[in-house]
């Protein structure tokens, strides 16, 4: 990429998908500010790669820019191993940058489906201790209620068995069918959801999501909406409105989630 150094599948720790992909200006005069961008897929699937598209738009407006693999859930793993990863990541990013000549301070987290829904619960839980500071969060369709019954139902009224196992992997806590309601899963669940972590000292937050997303009812994100507006939290919505999840059917509130995203950066970075 003209004007940027590459630096792809860049080590961060020892397991094979501790890695990311950072695109940095070649001259530290031209540095404005860090988005990192973490992909979706369930927590168990996906790749960096499919946010190319974002860094190099991203990069065109003067900003360093990264995207980042991390450890899939599995019955060892969970969501918090996965934020554990994000806080390495940022740190061999920090350090990578500084041999370049930046001094990455504050960065802007975004990402689609579970990378939205890591964006939000690290920018919210692990804001003071990061090494980059988050100082704003945007995710694309961020599952952001584990608890509630209709989670990952979408419009199709179903809750496959599949299902429970992942958000057992998620959470590290056995949830069934039988067992969802119960005391102790509740408490799992809402550990590994954004909602119960919203508070007055939030980072702003811009959300973008389908109205017939077909996993994730729209219902979630607009009451998640309403927590961060009842609660002072500086946001914006933007809803797709002939899209469902992977928010492919609205092109033109694609640039616009783009354009809220820039003047995030532009005010915060």
């Amino acid at each position: 990429m003209s004007g940027f150094i590459a630096l792809r599948d860049v080590s961060y720790g020892s397991h094979e998908r501790q890695r990311f992909d950072l695109f940095i200006p070649e001259d530290p005069k031209n540095t404005t500010g860090f988005i990192l961008f973490i992909h979706g897929g369930g927590w168990h699937d996906g790749d960096k790669s499919i946010h190319h598209k974002d860094t190099e738009y991203f990069n065109k407006l003067g900003y360093i820019s990264a995207t980042m693999n991390y450890r899939f859930v599995s019955d060892e793993l969970s969501v918090f191993d996965e934020l554990d990863d994000i806080t390495s990541a940022l740190v061999q990013i920090k350090k990578t940058c500084g041999e370049y000549g930046h001094n990455m301070e504050d960065v802007i987290l975004s990402g689609g489906s579970a990378g939205g829904h890591l964006s939000l619960m690290y920018a919210y839980t692990r804001k003071d201790g990061s090494p980059i500071t988050p100082v704003a969060v945007c995710p694309y369709c961020p599952p952001v209620d584990f608890s509630k019954p209709d989670f990952l139902m979408g419009l199709s009224e179903e809750f496959d068995d599949w299902k429970y196992g992942l958000i057992s992997h998620c959470c590290g806590y056995t949830v069934t069918k039988g067992t969802f309601m119960n005391e102790a899963q509740q408490r799992a669940l809402k550990r590994v959801s954004p909602c119960a972590y919203v508070s007055s000292e939030c980072v702003p937050t811009a959300v973008f999501y389908g109205r017939y997303d077909e996993l994730i009812p729209s219902e979630h994100t607009e009451e998640f909406i309403g927590l961060l507006k009842n609660i002072g939290v500086e946001n914006e919505v933007l809803c797709y409105e002939n899209s469902g999840h992977t928010l492919d059917k609205d092109p033109e509130v694609a640039k616009q989630s783009r354009c809220i995203i820039s003047e995030y950066a532009e005010k915060y970075l």
